[in-house]
């Protein structure tokens, strides 16, 4: 059984959502794209065991955009809600409601567990499982008399707005949502579906019985001792307690003798002994700690223990017990603390994890080209400014098959900027870097290197990023190829634009703009013999030497030491493209708050 749809309304920045899952799935995305708020979504319908999110919700868990709707509505109609002339129909149509819907695909066998949760979806052949979270006001009269009594024709809305939506009118619901209305779900059933959720700050779990990983090791020691290994622990430990036996002297403990003169006291005293106590298996385990060679764990790097907790908790889940149809385990940014190494041995744990057959379905967020690359993209999910697609769903087997073709895994920064710049060649990127780095408030652009296949990279870049904030910049050269060249700016729109050196490549472009000539040859012309070079024998010197002068540009750019050094137009215009109409953000509850 898995989860095969989610659709997420209203939950903190995420409006809209409607994505299908596979048992593995990976969330890529920018910081506050909402990667963690979709993790914690999926917790609401289902039973948390750790670190679930809570049945009820604040006022900062509605989303805002779903709120300011609402308060737009009150504020325009303020007159009328003072003297009562709205009515709760028309009032329910604008009060915001979160609701987290899963469904469930489950086989014949399966049937059983989720019986009363079983609907037709397209037909009678389809049959699935679905189980709805809901945030709602129970009774909205009272909301609208509240409106109604807090309301005047000149109040600012703002100024009153949490009491406008109070939260304690509010409540929860879990329903099996059908075509003849919602059901309400049995608690025996939410039971059989579990959620745990490992944050990003998780630490080591190498001592406290109250640590998940501890549960987890326990759980597999039970699994996988065999009746011959407990009865061996049996003898051991009676051996164990005849040493006590032998090594205590009781009449010095208990030291009857100073204490009494009754002359038979001593066959009393003699009789008291030291008996075994043979506590349950789970209480011996639970004193086990994990190791590393002859070091306790405590004692390795977190990045180390995070690893080995992932691999204990993995193989604890493989085994999940009969009673639970259904574990979702949800790991945010499994590669947090990690060496290269070691994220490519948890990428890899990860993909066979995925692949096994379990009652466990395996959900992470990550900010890790690998994590992408190892699970397959037709297992991701690419999150943007709250909204979410899959790649699956949204891109055709070609495009898929281009990505995956694709031996550079920066490519994977298609998903995870927000703001991106697409370039033809080293240079170009060693460029646009440095300058980056000079100016603190254009930190949040990302470069990448890419030679060919512009126009398949903008149509996949479109189709993931349709309908949000995200923007892209490519900058090219000329090449004297105005075929494509054209064809590349025809696919710009309000998210895209394409930039085109006005001469035949960047090195030509740069030397011929502003100040350029001049400032390269003083700065260089020792070095490389340009003193009394014109521009033309200047950039076609400098295109025989590419990356070394780029370099030595980039380096004394970094220090601040080419004053007057102006951008090639085309890159400022790609510049400006991506950063006109900035917002600033503002750190709210909505945002994921990742690091």
């Amino acid at each position: 059984m898995k989860i095969s749809r989610v659709q997420i309304d209203n939950y903190r920045n995420l409006r809209h959502v409607d994505v299908s899952l596979d048992n593995l799935v990976a969330l890529a995305g920018e910081n506050n794209a909402g990667k963690s708020n979709f993790l914690r979504a999926l917790s609401l319908p289902l039973s948390s065991e750790e670190g679930g999110a809570s049945k009820r919700l604040s006022w900062f868990d509605v989303n805002n955009d779903a709120k300011k709707d609402y308060y737009d509505f009150i504020e325009q109609n303020a007159e009328r809600f003072a003297r009562n002339g709205v009515d709760v129909s028309e009032l329910s149509q604008h009060i915001p409601v979160v609701s987290v819907s899963i469904d469930l695909d489950a086989d014949e066998a399966e049937h059983y567990d989720v019986r009363d949760l079983l609907t037709t979806d397209g037909g009678p052949d389809n049959v699935i499982g679905r189980i709805r979270y809901r945030w709602s006001i129970e009774r909205p009269s009272r909301l609208l008399a509240l409106i109604s009594d807090l309301v005047t024709p000149d109040i600012d809305i703002q100024s009153i707005k949490m009491s406008l939506l109070p939260m304690e009118l509010f409540h929860y619901e879990i329903c099996a949502p059908d075509v003849s209305g919602d059901r309400r779900v049995p608690y025996d059933t939410l039971t059989r579906f579990k959620y745990v959720m490992l944050p990003a700050e998780r630490d080591s779990f190498s001592s406290g019985s109250t640590k998940i990983g501890s549960h987890a090791l326990v759980g597999l020691l039970e699994e996988k001792l065999e009746p011959q290994g407990q009865k061996e622990i049996e003898q051991a430990y009676g051996a164990f307690m005849a040493t006590i036996r032998r090594s205590a002297n009781l009449d010095e403990i208990i030291n009857w003798q100073d204490h009494t003169d009754v002359p038979n006291a001593g066959d009393f005293f003699d009789n008291i002994s030291v008996l075994p106590n043979m506590p349950a298996m789970s209480s011996i385990l639970s004193s086990i700690r994990l190791g590393y060679g002859d070091e306790s764990l405590a004692l390795q790097g977190l990045g180390q223990r995070n690893l080995i907790l992932m691999a204990v908790l993995l193989n604890s889940y493989l085994m999940a017990s009969s009673d639970i149809s259904l574990r979702v385990v949800t790991v945010e940014e499994p590669e947090a603390h990690l060496c290269v190494n070691n994220a490519l041995l948890m990428a890899s744990l990860f993909k066979t994890f995925g692949e096994k057959d379990c009652h466990t379905q395996l959900i992470y967020s990550t900010h890790d080209p690998e994590f992408v690359n190892k699970v397959g993209l037709d297992k991701v999910l690419v999150l943007h400014s709250g909204s979410a697609i899959s790649l699956k769903d949204n891109l055709s087997q070609d495009e898929m098959d281009y990505l995956a073709a694709n031996p550079n895994t920066d490519i994977f920064k298609l998903f995870f900027s927000r703001r991106l710049i697409l370039v033809e060649g080293i240079t170009e990127e060693l460029l646009i870097k440095a300058y980056l780095q000079t100016k603190p408030e254009l930190n949040n652009i990302k470069v990448m290197s890419f030679h060919k296949g512009y126009k398949n990279i903008i149509k996949i870049w479109k189709r993931i990023n349709s309908g949000n904030d995200s923007r892209l910049g490519i900058v090219r050269d000329s090449d004297n190829q105005p075929k494509a060249q054209a064809e590349h700016e025809q696919l710009q729109n309000s998210q895209v634009c394409v930039q085109t050196t006005s001469y035949y490549t960047l090195e030509t472009e740069f030397v011929n703009t502003g100040d350029n000539y001049r400032i390269l040859r003083d700065r260089y012309g020792g070095a490389y013999g340009w003193s009394e070079m014109s521009k033309d024998e200047l950039q076609k010197d400098w295109r025989s030497k590419k990356s070394d002068v780029m370099l030595a540009i980039c380096h004394d750019l970094l220090l601040g030491g080419l004053e007057g050094l102006t951008m090639p137009k085309h890159i400022q215009k790609v510049l400006h493209f991506l950063t006109a109409s900035e917002v600033s953000e503002q750190e709210s509850p909505e945002s994921d708050n990742e690091d």
